[in-house]
């Protein structure tokens, strides 16, 4: 049995008292995910329950209701950070409930009692409860200041102090499903929410439902405890079968013996005649009853012995390994072994029943993805891996690495090189010619990476021993020097100086840094120190460093994790310095300023500036500057372009600019820049709007209503607009004109008077031909005059022919030198005028 950690909800230190609370009962350790509860407070008293032997000095205590506010924060962090949660939908689940938990926890204190870890050692129970206090306490500074710099990456799992060595991330220690996110590590009392009730009477056994009226009448003369399935053993005059919650006897009673169906299994063991057999669900036989024993095998198998051979089978009764071998099979935890004859050692099967050969246990160790490690023994000086089919994938190294922790590979040492072994290919990804190879712990969207530095006859690389496509990142050349900065970004270092890149044909920089530094990755993750001055280095590039942000940083309590003494003081110098920034651009003008300086030139009407400004952020891969110079070139006059136009929109959408996607689709739509291509312009419409753009769910409305790339499509046409319209981009005039077509004129009306109150021309005039006809009104000529008068005003000429229309034939309005007037103003805007008027 483990050692047990107990946390508690009490009122009081050091005394017991009815209302305390036991929180939790766990093994060994207090669960990473949990510390942050204990955040705040933190002194040592006596326990309130184990305290029989040193009681003033082996319990900790915090206080409670900070604790839940900081889980409470923690929890609410992790669900942020992109790509680290699994099952998301576990995780909602899993917060729902320890919050709801802990929100009804009402005493002062958390207590936190690890008196039976503590025997374990001969170290005075004082001294172990301090060291616990020092560990919880270190590990919420390292949660903490990823909390406050929304950093996930500075969850290092190898920097935490006293949590469980079979994780080698925090996001494996999270993302571990027998955890389930920290929910599992809360203890409840035992209820039996069972619905049935196994009864006696007159010494026979009987079963009946909550309510008491009886589903089997007392019959049996064992009757045992329902398992899976909802099945239960019983047994009459000596002859055993299954039972039903339901009240059926679903497995006649006609063996010897029989035993419960394991939990995920679909077969049993029954005996007949003093042999063993399996039968399945339906009680049909699976594997006859010729065995002289059989017991279960880790759940999913069965070993048995025939023939005085022991073997196994599986659950359709198949034999897995034939029946003769020594002794029953043991499971190893992923693997399974049996006795040699006449040996100490012991046959090795992997967890695919293939034979590796036989070792002493000792020295077996399974590592992941069905792969067994054999380590030097007796019989062998080396170490060797043998593949999921039990081949020799790789053999003759001297040591594993195991101070590496990466999700794909093994370091591997023979002599005095080193080697890559990818676990998913099953294959030496580096040969054993590399004088180091060295985790770098990089941490790549919220997952460990399998990036590795790499150093060779004084030569330096990065490798990434990815499971799909493992690649040179950084081939080994003469760099001084390599750091990982943040996701896929290195600082290089070659005569002196380092280089910031993503890799050698994508660099930020030249080699013109003194001094690189990482930062916490807000507005960017590195500092780059030349002379006197400092540059903050980005996802777009190099940039001139805030001086409050640097400031910001420099001051930060966590400084420490990044910085040490002489990064910050240089960082706090230029800070403090009185000298103003350049007003100047350059090319470390960040992509943000000159953003918003192509902005303000654009509105005040100095184009060939916003222009400049656009493309320097543009080429430093600013998306939204990209889309400035589609636009500015698709629409603006003097500057229409149209291949600059596609060019810059086309970009733009590749990185992931929606208006830049809308653009795209509206050049493939008109053909500008480019041949015209429905389902291109249709692509990238979608895309934008699947994402929540209402001007591209528009854009598709006006496809399927002009039926010049796709057929004409009114109601997917409408759709669209109404789409717009719930997305905040609303298209009056065309919804007006939609539900007018199909004659609602109860909506077309409400759009046309919206389309109008923002000042439309041809939303006024559309009111005027709604009151002129009286479509879903009563007919308004006085009403339908003004409206388009309104039209005229705003610069519609189209309403002179509706008012001649209304002067020459409505007899109360009769005045036939206006209507004379207004076929004048028409033809003289170019109309054609209609043969009845």
């Amino acid at each position: 049995m483990s050692h047990r950690v107990y946390l508690y909800n009490v009122s009081v230190p050091s005394e017991a008292r009815d209302d305390d609370t036991m929180m939790m009962e766990w093994g060994y350790e207090m669960p990473l995910l949990l510390q942050p509860l204990l955040v705040d407070g933190g002194f040592i008293d006596g326990n309130n329950y184990n305290n029989h032997t040193e009681p003033d000095n082996a319990g900790l205590y915090y206080n409670a209701r900070a604790g839940v506010e900081n889980l409470k924060r923690f929890y609410e962090f992790l669900e942020k950070q992109e790509g680290l949660i699994a099952d998301k939908a576990a995780f909602a689940t899993a917060k729902t409930k320890l919050m709801s938990y802990l929100e009804k926890l009402d005493l002062p204190y958390f207590h936190l009692d690890a008196w039976d870890v503590f025997n374990m050692d001969d170290i005075p129970h004082a001294e172990q409860a301090e060291t616990w206090r020092a560990n919880i306490a270190h590990n919420n500074e390292i949660i903490t200041k990823a909390m406050d710099n929304e950093d996930v990456s500075l969850l290092r799992y190898s920097e935490f102090m006293d949590v469980s060595p079979g994780f080698t991330s925090f996001e494996e220690l999270l993302n571990y499903p027998n955890y389930e996110y920290g929910w599992a590590s809360i203890w409840e009392p035992y209820e039996d929410e069972t619905d049935v009730e196994i009864f006696e009477e007159n010494g026979l056994w009987g079963l009946k439902d909550k309510a008491g009226s009886i589903l089997l009448s007392p019959q049996f003369d064992e009757f045992y405890d329902f398992s899976c399935e909802d099945l239960a053993v019983v047994a009459q005059a000596g002859k055993f079968g299954y039972v039903h919650k339901s009240g059926k006897i679903v497995i006649p009673l006609v063996w010897d013996d029989a035993f419960d169906f394991e939990y995920g299994t679909v077969s049993a063991i029954v005996k007949r005649d003093d042999k063993f057999g399996l039968i399945n669900l339906e009680g049909r036989t699976v594997a006859p009853t010729e065995y002289e024993s059989l017991e279960a095998l880790a759940g999913i198998y069965f070993t048995g012995k025939k023939d005085g051979g022991w073997g196994v089978l599986d659950q359709s009764g198949s034999v897995i390994v034939p029946f003769e071998h020594e002794e029953a099979f043991q499971f190893g935890g992923e693997y399974y072994h049996t006795a040699v004859k006449g040996r100490k050692s012991r046959k090795i099967f992997n967890e695919s029943w293939s034979y590796i050969g036989d070792f002493p246990l000792t020295a077996v160790e399974p590592i992941g993805e069905g792969l067994i490690l054999v380590k030097p023994h007796k019989d062998a000086g080396h170490h060797t891996l043998y593949k999921k089919d039990g081949t020799v994938c790789v053999s003759g190294f001297d040591k594993l690495n195991r101070q590496t922790h990466f999700p794909n590979l093994l370091i591997l040492r023979k002599g005095k090189k080193h080697g890559a072994f990818g676990k998913w290919q099953e294959s030496l990804l580096l040969p054993y010619e590399y004088d180091a190879l060295i985790d770098l712990q990089a941490v790549v969207d919220s997952m460990s990476s399998n990036l590795v530095l790499a150093q060779k006859d004084g030569q330096k690389g990065i490798f990434n021993g990815d499971p799909d496509e493992p690649s040179w990142l950084f081939p080994l050349d003469d760099y001084e020097d390599i750091m990982w900065l943040y996701e896929g970004a290195f600082a290089l270092k070659r005569n002196g100086l380092w280089s910031i890149a993503y890799s050698p044909e994508k660099r930020l920089s030249d080699y013109e840094f003194e001094l690189v530094a990482r930062k916490a990755p807000v507005n960017g993750f590195a500092y780059a120190f030349k002379g006197p001055q400092i540059y903050t280095a980005g996802y777009y590039g190099m940039s001139r460093a805030d001086k409050a942000e640097v400031l910001e940083d420099a001051s930060d309590k966590y400084y420490d994790y990044y910085f040490d003494a002489d990064v910050r003081k240089r960082l706090l110098a230029y800070a403090q310095t009185n000298s103003p920034d350049s007003g100047g651009v350059d090319e470390y003008t960040s992509v943000e300023v000159l953003y918003s300086l192509a902005v303000l030139a654009n509105d005040s009407g100095d184009y060939d500036k916003a222009i400049e400004y656009d493309t320097l952020a543009a080429e430093k891969g600013y998306a939204p500057s990209m889309n400035n110079l589609g636009q500015m070139y698709y629409a603006e006059d003097g500057y229409i372009d149209n291949d600059k136009a596609f060019y810059w929109y086309e970009k733009g959408a590749a990185a992931g600019n929606l208006y830049a996607m809308n653009g795209l689709g509206c050049c493939y739509q008109h053909g500008i820049g480019t041949d015209p291509d429905a389902d291109k312009a249709l692509y990238w419409f979608g895309q934008a709007a699947e994402q929540g753009l209402g001007l591209a769910q528009n854009n598709l409305g006006s496809v399927y209503f002009e039926g010049e790339l796709v057929p004409q499509n009114l109601d997917k046409a409408l759709w669209h607009y109404e789409q717009g319209e719930a997305l905040g981009s609303p298209n009056f005039g065309w919804l007006g004109y939609l539900y007018d077509y199909q004659g609602n004129y109860e909506k077309a009306l409400h759009y046309y008077l919206r389309d109008y109150e923002a000042g439309s021309s041809v939303g006024a005039y559309n009111l005027g031909i709604v009151y002129s006809q009286g479509l879903g009104v009563a007919k308004d000529p006085a009403a339908a005059i003004a409206y388009f008068n309104a039209a005229l005003e705003r610069d519609y000429p189209h309403a002179h022919i509706e008012l001649a229309r209304i002067y020459r034939n409505e007899k109360e309005f009769a005045d036939e030198s206006l209507a004379k007037y207004h076929l004048e103003q028409a033809e003289r805007a170019g109309l054609d005028i209609p043969d009845n008027l």
